[in-house]
């Protein structure tokens, strides 16, 4: 558990934590630090455990999943996160009491993972615009939807578009975008719909390119956002594919399930393994 994560309460997270120390067959351990969720993990694999339940958000959830993939250790999401992007995707109930029922007793299915230059990623990944805002987030001592609201509109009328190369099926093609989104899921987080359809078993990854766009258009761009309606925007290109290759002219700022990273590198392959990590849902 990252009793840090989200939005809760501490009245919220006690009770949480009560209502996790109840069930049978079940240890919680509390993150200390950053990557000890991977170390955890990594232990019940060499353990063979049968589950590790992230308690968290879509930070946490990565840190602990990256970890499982291509093992017997089932991943198991109780979501108390800002997004709850893959939760969500899953249908994972957002009431803490039923999550911790299905995780500890739920059924498991096998899901893709995405690979950008290496680093896992089971919802989206991507770059511009979105990369920035989750840049600033992550700087902010509160957390939510209201926040990153606040972020997306702080920066959008300063944020200019930028240029890629992108490859993929043996073409290449010069774009300028607000966002590129790699999406394995259907979502960023708060059904945010970028790619909604995207299925997350069925081996591909879901290139979306938002072109530039007038300042008029972004409310209506908000809406398709949210309706699971972006694909039909005049603004909004999709594609398909097993891989991808992305360049820039400078070392590249990227997001992936939420957290930002600035890379030392202008280029990124954009790979999937299919069906390689057990998830109850």
């Amino acid at each position: 558990m990252n009793a840090t994560s989200g939005t809760t309460t501490e009245a919220r997270k006690s009770k949480i934590i009560k209502l996790i120390e109840n069930q049978k067959n079940v240890k919680l351990i509390f993150t200390e630090y950053a990557g000890h969720g991977a170390e955890i993990s990594k232990r019940a694999v060499a353990e063979k455990v049968d589950k590790v339940i992230a308690v968290g958000g879509d930070g946490t959830v990565n840190e602990i999943a990256r970890e499982l993939i291509d093992s017997e250790t089932a991943l198991g999401i109780i979501p108390i996160g800002s997004g709850n992007g893959l939760a969500r995707h899953l249908k994972i109930p957002m009431k803490v009491e039923k999550a911790i029922q299905l995780a500890v007793s739920g059924k498991t299915v096998k899901i893709d993972a995405c690979f950008l230059n290496e680093i896992p990623f089971f919802c989206t990944a991507g770059v511009g615009f979105d990369a920035n805002v989750a840049n600033e987030f992550a700087k902010q001592k509160s957390r939510g939807l209201k926040t990153y609201a606040k972020m997306s509109l702080k920066y959008f009328r300063t944020y200019k578009p930028q240029t890629y190369l992108l490859e993929y099926k043996g073409h290449e093609m010069s774009k300028t975008a607000f966002t590129i989104t790699f999406a394995n899921a259907a979502q960023y987080g708060n059904n945010a719909m970028i790619s909604p359809d995207s299925k997350i078993d069925d081996g591909l990854i879901d290139l979306v390119v938002l072109k530039p766009f007038p300042f008029g258009a972004a409310p209506i761009i908000g809406v398709r956002l949210f309706k699971g309606t972006l694909p039909n925007s005049r603004y909004v290109e999709t594609e398909k594919g097993t891989s991808f290759r992305l360049k820039s002219e400078e070392p590249l700022l990227v997001h992936f399930d939420g957290e930002p990273h600035q890379l030392s590198v202008n280029e990124v392959d954009v790979t999937i393994r299919q069906q390689c990590l057990k998830v109850v849902c």
